[in-house]
């Protein structure tokens, strides 16, 4: 059942508990009074039809009766059962407020253990999979998926290598998702019979300046756009005509043309450019040079991850188009690509298990409530298994960034946000470090190396910088002894618990928190951007933050507890990861601290 919940209203009503619980962050607040409402609703509606559990009577809720000076007399009312419905809000909020994990994710509660999340992307273009509706307008494209998928691809990265040689050679530089001038390449290596004629070149065929557009014999040529920002595959604009099979088919050649053999219907996500055009191509990057597209799939560019102004008409000239060509040239067309992501919450849960001679002698011994007691700590399992399953999934997606196409890598291939110090100051101590070095500066390039980041993932992500980090407890000492470091001050609703995630201060505006499950010598830093709910990031998904089942054991015949909580730790939004990033410091020797 979906519930409309009037957040406001919601928020005065739980405060004062909220006030109780020492939590003061308002998105916090927030979402607390949101997920409190939906609970006691779920749980109100879960105890207003009272059903039998196994080997148990039902819970029977009383009813007085309407007879003036009759209250549970026969025919006027009924009492109830004498069992007590467990109220489980309580302990929920418990969860909620003492697990700081969800301090480093946005909060979405849901009213069913499964919801669907709507998302809207838009493309360059308006095919909908038949890549054979041809008109007068450009079509731009990636091609991708040459032998494998991935960042990885062998073949594209071949592809973007001669690529990037011809740019070099031409004096071309690449920009984010875009060129410094424009670029034409030549398909080429047609065998089938009827097409050959259009599309054959030898390797001694003259191949003119491909930062020079052609100006006869068109068909065949791609412009390069640049590559994608995102995954790095590289962009071509063209137009498309229809090769038919007829011997008699006459090429009209005045624009860099999409040869597109035959009246077939072409899935734009399977279909390869061997399928749409009739023969095995290849891409004529010099005269003597070419690189063979066999495999090579297509997909619409998305303005998310590039924005192209090859879609624009006029683009290309330095004030629009004049009047003759405007009315001679159909602009791009973009189009809505609707998709949705289901989202199904799991479930984890413990059990306590006590004997009566403990309860007495525990009580008598010390006065403490064993029973009582045991909830608690059953509580702070849940909320530590739900804070180290919410920094699993931070590390997986810095990692992720870390590899991708867009992060800046060294000549090694490894991300330039790592820091090894070992290189850096060199065995001897005379590495490429400038001279004077001195404990304090190698600690500052550190908070140097996490602010770099931090920025990249602000222009990279395209959302905000980064508003946390996640380390083990030896960067956390590196970075208290460096200028500029505040405490974090005392708050009763963030002290720690045995084993809990902690927040320890702040460089800046990056809160810095030590996960004690994180080893000493494991100097990996996790930096992240707490996104909104409609914000791409990750998101935590409460359904029911606690379930409690009590019973009295037959073989004991002392109080067993089971708790229990149903959530979900979902990444959200178009590319995620691009809100998080790792860093990987290496100190052998231990110079920073």
């Amino acid at each position: 059942m979906n519930y409309f919940i009037d957040k406001p209203k919601a928020l005065k009503k739980w405060g004062g508990i909220l006030d109780q619980l020492k939590v003061v962050d308002e998105d916090k607040r927030s979402w607390m009074s949101e997920y409190a409402e939906m609970h006691q609703l779920n749980e109100n509606i879960g105890y207003s039809t009272l059903g039998n559990l196994q080997g148990m009577g039902p819970v029977t809720a009383p009813v007085v009766g309407t007879t003036p000076g009759s209250v549970f007399q026969a025919g006027s009312g009924a009492q109830g059962s004498g069992d007590i419905a467990q109220n489980l809000l309580p302990v929920s909020m418990k969860i909620a407020a003492q697990t700081i994990g969800l301090d480093l994710v946005s909060v979405k509660p849901a009213s069913s253990p499964r919801i669907e999340l709507l998302f809207v992307d838009f493309k360059y273009g308006n095919e909908n999979q038949n890549w054979s509706e041809l008109d007068e307008r450009p079509l731009v494209f990636k091609v991708q998926n040459m032998g494998d998928t991935g960042y990885t691809n062998p073949a594209v990265a071949a592809l973007n290598t001669a690529i990037k040689a011809v740019m070099a050679q031409y004096g071309v530089t690449e920009t984010i998702g875009g060129l410094t001038s424009r670029m034409f390449f030549k398909l080429s290596g047609g065998t089938n019979t009827q097409m050959a004629a259009y599309f054959a070149i030898t390797s001694s065929a003259a191949v003119n300046n491909p930062t020079v557009e052609p100006t006869t014999g068109k068909e065949g040529w791609f412009e390069f756009l640049g590559f994608s920002r995102i995954d790095g595959f590289p962009m071509f604009r063209t137009y498309r005509q229809q090769a038919s099979p007829s011997a008699n088919f006459v090429y009209i050649n005045d624009k860099n043309s999409f040869p597109q053999y035959g009246n077939a219907t072409y899935d734009p996500l399977t279909s390869t450019l061997q399928q749409i055009l009739g023969f095995n191509p290849t891409i004529q990057m010099t005269s003597t040079a070419t690189v063979a597209l066999t495999g090579a799939t297509l997909e619409l560019v998305s303005l998310l991850e590039d924005q192209i102004p090859g879609f624009v008409a006029g683009w290309n000239t330095n004030n629009g188009m004049t009047r003759d060509t405007d009315e001679n040239t159909y602009p791009g067309v973009i189009g809505p690509d609707i998709f949705t992501k289901a989202i199904q919450v799991g479930d984890i849960e413990i059990t306590s298990a006590l004997k009566r001679t403990q309860i007495e002698d525990i009580k008598a011994s010390t006065g403490m409530d064993i029973v009582q007691k045991l909830e608690s700590v059953l509580i702070n399992e849940l909320t530590q298994t739900i804070s180290k399953q919410i920094v699993a999934k931070i590390r997986l997606l810095c990692d992720k960034n870390r590899i991708s196409n867009t992060t800046p890598k060294d000549a090694t291939g490894n991300s330039k946000f790592d820091f090894n110090v070992d290189n850096y100051i060199g065995s001897t101590g005379f590495g490429p470090a400038p001279g004077g070095e001195t404990t304090h500066s190698i600690q500052r390039k550190l908070i140097a190396k996490i602010n770099n980041a931090s920025n990249f993932i602000a222009t990279d992500g395209r959302v905000g910088p980064a508003q946390y980090l996640v380390t083990n407890g030896n960067i956390a000492s590196v970075i208290q002894d460096i200028a500029g470091y505040t405490i974090n001050p005392v708050n009763a609703g963030k002290l720690n618990t045995n084993g809990q995630l902690y927040p320890m201060g702040n460089i800046g505006n990056i809160a810095i928190y030590v996960d004690p499950y994180q080893k000493w010598d494991d100097n990996h830093i996790l930096i992240g951007r707490k996104n909104s709910v409609d914000q791409p990031g990750l998101v935590f998904v409460p359904y029911l933050m606690a379930q409690s089942i009590s019973l009295i054991s037959e073989a004991t015949w002392a109080p067993r507890m089971m708790i229990r909580s149903r959530y979900a730790i979902a990444d959200i939004g178009f590319f995620p990861e691009k809100q998080f990033m790792s860093i990987y410091v290496t100190d052998s020797n231990g110079v920073l601290i």
